[in-house]
């Protein structure tokens, strides 16, 4: 089974494709946007990359005296490579080994007068942890800069109030490429309340360049291509061997069309960066957003497979892996299914062999990637090093699930008994 879900359709491509362009659907759906995150203003971007640079921009150019930045050092590279880019100073806070997100009194610790903002990304954490973090800022007088590029629908809900997330963030950034749940190909935007900001970033885009045809069409190639290969029996006979071959030989030439994060290099903005959002993405977006129906099916089933995973995997009881704290699965609705694993690699290799496609690629230590110091990260390495994610959409079902994790059982359970093996002389 294909451990990615691309999200958009064909059909909605090629009617996005074909149609021209309309202001007025431009309007509605960045309007669709202001209500889920709770804010006035909308701007759309090329990259949620982008949404990001513009902000700390803005932020330089009104605050010169701020220039440090807290970031948790488990993150998307190409995230803190804008930060550095831009000259600012950036602070890591390292993550709780059990929650995935900040340790909250570690990033306290960190802020001082020279901090202009804290960059949370919504990848592990629940609406509280969030609504702490919103806390610290509002008394410290620091912004929140809320990375919600993985969580899009997600929620908390307390009796008859839901909060969105990307709904606490001073401003709240995007992504629509081609492997999120709303899939543009390439777009990102950002939703704030600060009238400033959205004067001055939409001045900015203005001046832009538009977005490269060229960098669409290869996009729109490798979208058909993965939509062709994920037919389920073109994917077992071709498309799962490939992938197979490149893991266990390490071919990073196909490991990095499979894992873009791999080809991340520390270099200045692309030109790229500074263009608009294409029609097309545009029209792709508000296609995906106004089909609300289709959002809550694609919503509940990975909630459910959620919860299926997290109670499969409880039953092992089995030392060798860490659930992480899932306290609400509205909120912490994941793409992909978490969890912390010894032996990762062997046991990528092993589920490979079994025909399980798994993630093990997903963020990186950065404090190692643009400082070389691990000493302060000590969690976000072991996450990299020991997070494994596995496929959660609505063609997984529960049999699948079960065999995943009956796979992983049979993993350490054989690995034990090597061991044992081993201590009373046997050979492997």
């Amino acid at each position: 089974m294909f451990r990615i879900n691309l999200y958009l359709s064909i059909k909605i491509f090629l009617r996005s494709l074909l149609s021209t362009y309309s202001k007025t659907k431009e309007e509605k759906g960045l309007s669709i946007l202001k209500k889920t995150s709770n804010k006035k203003y909308s701007i759309f971007t090329p990259l949620c990359r982008v949404s990001f640079m513009l902000i700390l921009m803005f932020l330089k150019s009104k605050y010169n005296k701020k220039k440090e930045i807290i970031m948790c050092p488990y993150n998307l590279p190409e995230m803190v490579n804008v930060a550095n880019n831009l000259k600012y100073k950036i602070v890591y806070a390292d993550i709780n080994y059990h929650t995935g997100f900040f340790d909250i009194k570690k990033l306290t610790k960190k802020i001082n007068k020279k901090t202009c903002a804290i960059l949370v990304t919504n990848m592990f954490n629940s609406y509280e942890d969030t609504k702490k973090i919103k806390k610290i800022c509002k008394r410290k007088k620091i912004l929140l800069i809320e990375d919600n590029a993985i969580y899009f629908d997600n929620y908390s809900k307390k009796g008859k109030s839901k909060f969105n997330s990307g709904s606490l963030g001073d401003f709240s950034i995007y992504s629509f490429n081609i492997m999120k749940n709303i899939s543009a190909l390439f777009g990102g935007a950002v939703t704030t309340n600060n009238a400033e900001f959205y004067h001055y970033a939409n001045q900015k885009i203005e001046s832009f360049n538009n977005f490269p045809l060229l960098l669409l069409f290869k996009q729109s190639i490798i979208f058909l291509l993965l939509k062709i290969l994920s037919i389920r029996f073109l994917y077992r006979i071709i498309f799962f061997r490939i992938i197979r071959i490149a893991h266990i030989h390490d071919i990073k030439f196909l490991l990095r069309l499979f894992y873009p994060s791999l080809k991340f290099r520390k270099i200045n903005f692309p030109n790229y960066y500074f263009t608009k959002m294409s029609n097309l993405s545009k029209k792709l977006v508000y296609s995906q957003l106004l089909n609300f129906n289709n959002r809550k099916e694609n919503f509940n089933r990975r909630k459910l497979n959620n919860i299926y995973y997290k109670k499969q995997f409880n039953l092992l009881k089995s030392k060798n892996l860490k659930l992480l704290n899932i306290v609400d699965f509205n909120y912490q609705n994941f793409i992909d299914f978490p969890i912390l694993v010894n032996n990762r690699n062997k046991l990528h290799h092993y589920l490979l062999k079994h025909g399980i496609e798994s993630r093990i690629f997903y963020y990186n230590n950065c404090e190692k990637i643009f400082s070389q110091n691990i000493l302060s990260s000590k969690n976000s390495e072991l996450y990299e090093k020991k997070l494994i994610c596995f496929p959660n959409h609505k063609k997984i079902s529960k049999i699948y699930i079960d065999y995943i994790v009956k796979k992983v059982k049979s993993f350490y359970d054989d690995n034990y008994s090597n061991k044992l093996r081993l201590g009373r002389g046997g050979r492997i």
